[in-house]
Parts: structure tokens; C-alpha cells; sequence
């Protein structure tokens, strides 16, 4: 019944939680997106205007920038026009004066550095004088080098001006001979009538202006927009252009379709040209802001209309991509978004807050004794004895574990003094320790460093930790005592103990010496096992370490060395020095340190010391042997190079015989066959086989011979290359045979080719041998690519009985009849002996009538010489 009241109780609750919550955070969370859209639309709307001032901004300034520009032109050429040594020169025309005129041109071209060139030409159109910029260094054009310009449209309309006016070109490229010059030279060219004292007109001044310096300045504006500033003719063509590729269009031809108009729209364009002077427009490729201006004032003539129609009249653009104005309104979506995401949750947060503490004023009484039970509940439940105490050492509380550990009821402690839990030896002490707590109470282990206890009910004690925190209170401070009963870990540390002496009789019942000592001057021990002073041959440990180790090296080098390596290493192993004992006596020892440091980052050793005199002493022995093994080794040299000489006199007095008698024999039967019977030739034809089997006999016995003791060269061999050419070989001995052979290519093994070659001579040679009463013989070379390489030779020859397979390889071992297959029995042999010689094995498996394999490794399961040899073998029978 209880439990469904309290689950009405907390519905209801949860119900008038959640209606008052949602009726103050919904209001709250429509009004704050309310706000922030406005505030959206107010920024954007701000933005806006701020990049339409900007930008119009940079227009006026671009406009007053060439404002200014022509006015300093016209103002040079007007001064040019009627400078003093000009009007001296048109008054005198002498040398003198000319001089005075180039002078005058070549200062002013040098100090204002805004010409390209400046001239005068005379009614006719010739050039009278000419000063060119070149780049820096302004130069007088030489007087036979001065050009006629009477053609110029610039000098045709200039002569028909009035005084003080000014001609002004087209601003477009400077040409030279036909052709756009290069680097390219932006140009405008102002020309102004001269007269002379009377007031008769005598010529013109021409003046190139460098229009580079104006596109320039006009570009610095540029960089400091959003977008970018460019100025126009009235053909759309770009003065100066997002591009450095789409200006100029009018003087390329292979631009003329880079114009404004075409990338932006004609609608742009026309708004712009006819529109009001100055103006913006926005559409979806951005904001364009313009004005038109007219270079030309009142003050500077024109041949072109009034209109300018065709004329120098230009347009100065800023653009601000749509892109990038779309950029600047998103840093404001995105900041009002976080906002709005930031301040949404804040406001459900104090919403949620103001009706959680609205509610939690109705539940303060129950959560004040609900939480008086949860914290006695807690006490009750800890691990550790729990006993509160007023400022006068009196019992207010104590918890069951209390009840546990000292055997009280807790209503026999409760008003009771707290010295009643301490031992009656240290009962006395207590109540002033208490009292210099009190007088400045800390959160503190109680008797740090002592050895504390507790005493029971019944009189015994056990050890204690106890950790004493203070509370401020209306009654007073109040101590609270957690005591922890640590008898376990007591009895931890009295095993750990136990541990530790069960380690030092360890290391001191260690054959070797165990010790701890400083790099110092005397290196004393700091300790030592009792293996060490016995090594040492000290009396005691004591003596020993009373000691020091530096007198007990027999060279006082061998102790530095050995300190240097440990200092610069950090360790040593079994460094070899010779030591005495303290009685005198020289023994090798071997030195195992490691360099550490303590607490205060003192440097010392910990170390063993083994006495290795008896391991020398084997060492000697050792070396005495070797010294033995190297002597028989030579003598055994010795023995192979008798034998080597030995063999050539075999060679050589052996045959010498057999050739008499196969020499004697086959003259007999040449020229005495006559005066012999058929049983007379018979028997010499027998003396001439058995001479020829002899030599036969003696060349293998030293092929075998030979390879015994050659030296193994190992290198990359190509096995099917060599069996191929052995099998070309048989094959011209006997073209008349008829053989099917199958080679696997690219068998790339790694030994001697020399011997290999011996190798694959007899087993291909005994399979031809063996197959020669086949009529479709058959003979196989390839490998199989296991852990370990195994090459095969296979035919289906005469095969042999297994039974047999271990005289095989013997020297003089044969399976069949002389009569019937030729040979001496040497050849296996052989093979076996090169096959060993390569750390390899050679087998064979084979049936009378059925044909043998021979199998042979040569050791290669640590190579990667035939990684690819994966096609075309079988496995070993």
C-alpha cells in the first residue's frame, strides 16, 4: 500500500514538473529565436551597406586618383610648352640653345619619371628634339636618328588646337614598327600647340605617358577590396582586368572576344555605359559598382564628340562576387546558429532550474531526513571504525564498525570520554594532545610517524591508523576519528620482512661476489655478500668493507678504465681485470656493474664480481690446442699436395704403358691382320678394350680425385642452360638416336658451375646411356619448388632394383652388365661427392624396366635464387 502511494506520489510530481517546465521554456526558447533572426536580418542588411560604401569608396578614390594624374600631365604639358629655353631656341634656333633645350627636356624626363618620351616637333611634323626614358637612364636621341611624324593622327589634330589646350590619344599599347612592344608599355600620349614670342604656332609638344604607373596605383586600390577594381573602355575591353590575360582584348586579336560584356551580360554592360554616372548593381554574379570617367575636362581637347562616342571615355568597375559576399553573411549564420544553440539549452537549463527549485522548496523537509538517514547509513556502512567527539573529548557518535573492532555497545560509549578507547600507557598524554589539536584544528593523520593503538573492552590492543578532520559547528568543532585496524598489513610487512632476510641469505649463498660501492678515489664497499669477502679472502664482511677495492686492482689503469665504461655506458658485462686479495694473492676476475643513483643522485655501482681464473686457465689450455690444429692443419696440406703430385704421376706413368699397348695392339691388327686367325684378332681386339677401359678407369678416378679437393665457388647458375648444352653435345655423338627431352626454363640455382656441370654431365649422360634400347626415349630435367629446392633428371630407360639403391653412389659400383651398357662405375660417384661438397643430398627412385629419377639439392632453403621455378617438377618418389 505504502509502495503505490509513493509511485502516485512521484507521478503526480513528475506530471506538475514537466507542465510548469514546458510552459516557461517554450515562451523563452520562441522569443530568443525571434530576436536572432532579427538581429540576422539587421547584420546582413549592415554588411551589405558596408561593402556598398566600401566599394563605392574605392571607386571615388580610383576616380580622383586619375583625376589628379591628368592634371599633372596637362599642367607638364602646358609647362613644357612654354618653357624658357623652348621659346630661346624659337627665337635664335642656334646651337647654343638647342643644348640648353636637350638639357632642359633630359631633367625634366629624369625627375618626374612618369614618360616613356618626350618630344618636340616642329609645324611639319619632324622631330626637333626626343628624350626616351630607356628604362631608367633617360638619353638624348641623336639628331640624324630623329623621325617625321607629320602622318601621326596625334600631330594633325594638335596643330588645328588653340593655345592651352591639350590633345589627349586613346590609352592603348605602345607599338614599335608595327609590332605590340615588349614587356608591354601601357601608354597615353598628350600633345599641346607651341607658339612663340610673336604667338606664331611652331610646333608641338608630345608627351608618352608611362600608363602603367596609373594601372598600378589603381591596382594597390584593388587589393584592399573584397573583390577587385577594374577599369574599362567604352568597348567593354579591359584596361586593367581580373586577369592580366583578358586585358588589352582591342590590341589582340586573338582576345577581341575578352570583354566585359561577354563574361558578365550585355544588361550589366548597357546599365553601366548609359546608366547614371556613378551607380551599383547587384545581381546573382555579385555586387558591380561604377563610375564612368571622363579624363578629358574642358581644358583638354578631343577630336571625339562630346558624347565621347568612340572616345576615351572609361569605366571604373569594383566587383564583389556573389561568393564572397554569400562568405561574409555566413560567418553571421554560423555565430547566430552557435548562439542559438548555446543560449537555447541555457534557457531550458534555467528553466529547468527555477522549476526544479520551486519543487525542491516542497521537498525540503523529506530530502533534509532523507539525507540524515542516507549519511548514518554511510557511516554504518564504511569500512573503518567511525567516531565523532565535541570540543570536550566526549562520545556523540560511533558506528557499528566502533562496536566491531573495540567490543563496546554503542551506548556505552556515547558521552563517555574518547581517551576510553586508548591504552592505559598513553591514557595520560591523550588529553593534552587533544587540546594542541583543538587549538589549531587540521585535516591530519593522527601521530605521524608513531606507532598507534587501540584498546578493546576487554583490555587487549591493536594497531591502529587514525585520521582526524574537523567540523565547524552551532555546538562547537566536532572530530571526527577514522581509525583503520591495519594488524594485516602489519602482518604484510613482518612477512615482507620474513622476504627480505630470505633474500639477502640468497645473494649471500651465491658462488659469486655481490656488491655495492662509489667511483671514488677508494671505492669503498657500501655492501657486500659473504661469496665476495670469500674471494677476496677477507676475514669477515666487516673487514672487507672497511676495505678499499681500489688497492685490490693489480694495475690502477685496468680500475679506470673500468670506471670510465660504466660512467660513459651505464653498464659493463663481464669485464676482465686482473685483482689480488686482501692476503696478497693475483686472480683473473670479471666485472658485471651497473652505474645508479640514489636520493640525492649520488652516483654508485652495484655489481658482481666472479673469479674466472680457472676459465683462463681452460682458455690457455684452449689456445694450445689450436695452436696443435693449425700445425697438423699444415702438415695436412702438406699431405694433399703429395697427394695432388702423386695423382699427376699416376696420370702420367700409368698411361704412358696403356698407350704402348692400345698403340702396339692396333698396329698389330692394321698391319699383321693377314698373318693372323680369327681367334689371334680376337684376343688383340680385347688386349685394346681392356687398355682403353683402363684409361677410362684412371681419367675418372682423377675427375673424382679432383673434385674431393677442389674449392667450392659459389655463384648464380643457370641449371637448364647447362643441361641444354650437354644435351647438344649427346646429340651430336649419336645423331642417328631419336630422343624427346623436356627442360624446365629458367632453373637458377647458386654453386659451383664448374662442378655443377659435372653434375648434370653424368646424369644426363647415364639417362641417355640407360635409354638407348627405347625406341621413343624420353628424358626429363626439372625442379620442385618445396621449403627445400629439389632438382630431378627422369627417363624411362632400364631403370634398376631398388633393392640395390645403396651401392648406387660407390665407386666401381655397377647394376648392369658391362656387355650391355659401358661405363666404369665412377660416375655416380662423382655426382654424390659434388652434391655433398654443396651441403646438399642426392637420391634416386626407380623399377627394372620402368625408368629412374635422380633427386638432388644443393642446400638453397635460405635463398631466393629460384623463387619463380613454380611450374613443370613433381615430387621426389
Amino acid at each position: 500500500m505504502t509502495s503505490n502511494l509513493r509511485s502516485a506520489l512521484r507521478s503526480t510530481l513528475s506530471w506538475q514538473f514537466t507542465g510548469r517546465f514546458l510552459r516557461l521554456s517554450v515562451p523563452l526558447v520562441l522569443v530568443l529565436a525571434v530576436v536572432l533572426w532579427l538581429i540576422y536580418r539587421t547584420q546582413t542588411a549592415a554588411t551589405l551597406i558596408v561593402m556598398e560604401i566600401n566599394e563605392q569608396q574605392s571607386i571615388q578614390l580610383a576616380s580622383q586618383t586619375i583625376d589628379a594624374v591628368f592634371g599633372v600631365l596637362r599642367g607638364d604639358a602646358l609647362y613644357l610648352a612654354e618653357s624658357s629655353s623652348l621659346q630661346q631656341w624659337l627665337d635664335t634656333a642656334t646651337q647654343a640653345a638647342r643644348s640648353h633645350l636637350h638639357a632642359d627636356f633630359l631633367a625634366f624626363v629624369r625627375h618626374r619619371r612618369l614618360y616613356d618620351q618626350v618630344r618636340f616637333l616642329d609645324g611639319q611634323g619632324q622631330e626637333v628634339v626626343r628624350v626616351n626614358w630607356n628604362d631608367g637612364r633617360p638619353e638624348v636621341i641623336a639628331r640624324e636618328q630623329l623621325q617625321t611624324k607629320q602622318g601621326r593622327y596625334y600631330v594633325r589634330n594638335t596643330l588645328v588646337l588653340n593655345k592651352g589646350t591639350v590633345f589627349l590619344s586613346a590609352f592603348d599599347l605602345n607599338v614599335e614598327n608595327g609590332v605590340i612592344e615588349q614587356p608591354i608599355k601601357p601608354t597615353i600620349r598628350l600633345s599641346t600647340p607651341v607658339f612663340d614670342s610673336e604667338g606664331l604656332k611652331r610646333g608641338i609638344v608630345v608627351l608618352n605617358y608611362r600608363g602603367q604607373r596609373l594601372l598600378d596605383r589603381l591596382r594597390a586600390i584593388g587589393e584592399n577590396n573584397p573583390g577587385g577594381l577594374w577599369l574599362l573602355n567604352e568597348k567593354s575591353y579591359w584596361l586593367l582586368g581580373p586577369r592580366p590575360e583578358v586585358e588589352w582584348g582591342f590590341m589582340y586579336p586573338d582576345r577581341e572576344t575578352m570583354r566585359f560584356d561577354h563574361e558578365y551580360g550585355e544588361a550589366v554592360w548597357l546599365s553601366m555605359l548609359h546608366g547614371p554616372q556613378i551607380g551599383q548593381r547587384s545581381n546573382e554574379q555579385g555586387l558591380f559598382t561604377y563610375r564612368r570617367i571622363m579624363p578629358k575636362k574642358p581644358q583638354i581637347a578631343s577630336t571625339e564628340s562630346e558624347d565621347y562616342a568612340g572616345g576615351e571615355q572609361w569605366i571604373a568597375v569594383a566587383h564583389v562576387p556573389r561568393a564572397t559576399i554569400n562568405a561574409s553573411t555566413a560567418g553571421q549564420v554560423r555565430n547566430l546558429t552557435i548562439a542559438f544553440m548555446v543560449l537555447t539549452p541555457l534557457l531550458v537549463l534555467l528553466s529547468g532550474i527555477i522549476t526544479y527549485h520551486g519543487m525542491r522548496r516542497r521537498q525540503a523537509e523529506a530530502k533534509a531526513q532523507a539525507s540524515e538517514e542516507r549519511y548514518r547509513g554511510l557511516l554504518e556502512s564504511a569500512p573503518d571504525a567511525i567516531v565523532i567527539a565535541n570540543s570536550k573529548g566526549r562520545v556523540t557518535m560511533a558506528n557499528a564498525q566502533t562496536e566491531k573492532w573495540f567490543g563496546y555497545n554503542r551506548d556505552d560509549l556515547i558521552g563517555q570520554p574518547i581517551e576510553k578507547l586508548v591504552p592505559d600507557r598513553f591514557r595520560a598524554a591523550h588529553p593534552a594532545h587533544r587540546q594542541n589539536y583543538l587549538a589549531s584544528p587540521v585535516v591530519r593523520p593522527m601521530g605521524a610517524g608513531l606507532e598507534l593503538y587501540g584498546r578493546r573492552k576487554d583490555g587487549s590492543e591493536f594497531p591502529v591508523e587514525i585520521s582526524l578532520s574537523p567540523l565547524q559547528t552551532d555546538q562547537g568543532v566536532l572530530v571526527t576519528s577514522i581509525i583503520r585496524d591495519i594488524t594485516a598489513r602489519k602482518h604484510a610487512e613482518e612477512a615482507q620482512e620474513q622476504t627480505w632476510m630470505r633474500y639477502q641469505k640468497l645473494v649471500n649463498n651465491l658462488p659469486v661476489g655481490v656488491y655495492r660501492n662509489k667511483p671514488d678515489q677508494t671505492g669503498r664497499f657500501l655492501e657486500a655478500n659473504q661469496a665476495m669477502a670469500d674471494i677476496l679472502e677477507a676475514e669477515s664482511i666487516e673487514q672487507l668493507l672497511a676495505y678499499p677495492f681500489s688497492e685490490l686492482y693489480c694495475d690502477p689503469a685496468d680500475r679506470k678504465t673500468f670506471i670510465d665504461t660504466v660512467m660513459g655506458q651505464g653498464h659493463v658485462h663481464n669485464h676482465e681485470v686482473r685483482l689480488k686479495t686482501l692476503r696478497g694473492r693475483e686472480f683473473h676476475a670479471a666485472l658485471t656493474a651497473v652505474m645508479k643513483k640514489d636520493v640525492t643522485d649520488e652516483i654508485y655501482f652495484d655489481g658482481i664480481l666472479e673469479d674466472v681464473s680457472e676459465r683462463k686457465e681452460a682458455e690457455r689450455k684452449i689456445r694450445q690446442l689450436n695452436d696443435g690444429l693449425r700445425a697438423r692443419s699444415v702438415a695436412l696440406e702438406t699431405i694433399n699436395q703429395e697427394l695432388e703430385a702423386f695423382s699427376y704421376s699416376v696420370s702420367h706413368d700409368l698411361r704412358a704403358p696403356l698407350r704402348a699397348i692400345d698403340g702396339f695392339s692396333r698396329t698389330l691388327l692394321n698391319e699383321y691382320t693377314d698373318r693372323l686367325d680369327e681367334k689371334g684378332r680376337d684376343r688383340l681386339c680385347r688386349v685394346r678394350a681392356a687398355a682403353q677401359r683402363m684409361a677410362n678407369l684412371i681419367d675418372d678416378l682423377l675427375k673424382l680425385s679432383r673434385i674431393t679437393r677442389a674449392e667450392l665457388k659459389r655463384e648464380s647458375v643457370d641449371l637448364s642452360q647447362l643441361a641444354g648444352e650437354v644435351i647438344a653435345l649427346l646429340r651430336e655423338d649419336e645423331p642417328e638416336r631419336t630422343v624427346r627431352f623436356s627442360i624446365q626454363p629458367g632453373m637458377i640455382a647458386h654453386g659451383d658451375a664448374r662442378l655443377l656441370r659435372v653434375v648434370m654431365d653424368n646424369l644426363l649422360g647415364n639417362a641417355w646411356k640407360f635409354t638407348n634400347h627405347r625406341a621413343e626415349a624420353a628424358i626429363e630435367v626439372g625442379c620442385n619448388p618445396d621449403e627445400t629446392l629439389t632438382y630431378f633428371v627422369r627417363d624411362n630407360g632400364a631403370g634398376f632394383d631398388m633393392a640395390y639403391a645403396d651401392k648406387l653412389f660407390g665407386a666401381f659400383q655397377r647394376l648392369h652388365d658391362a656387355s650391355e651398357f659401358s661405363g666404369t662405375g665412377i660416375g655416380l660417384a662423382t655426382v654424390q661427392r659434388v652434391i655433398h661438397k654443396h651441403g646438399g643430398r642426392i637420391w634416386a627412385r626407380s623399377a627394372v624396366d620402368q625408368g629412374a629419377v635422380f633427386y638432388f639439392t644443393l642446400n638453397e632453403q635460405k635463398t631466393n635464387a629460384k623463387k619463380d621455378n613454380t611450374a613443370g617438377g613433381r615430387q621426389p618418389g
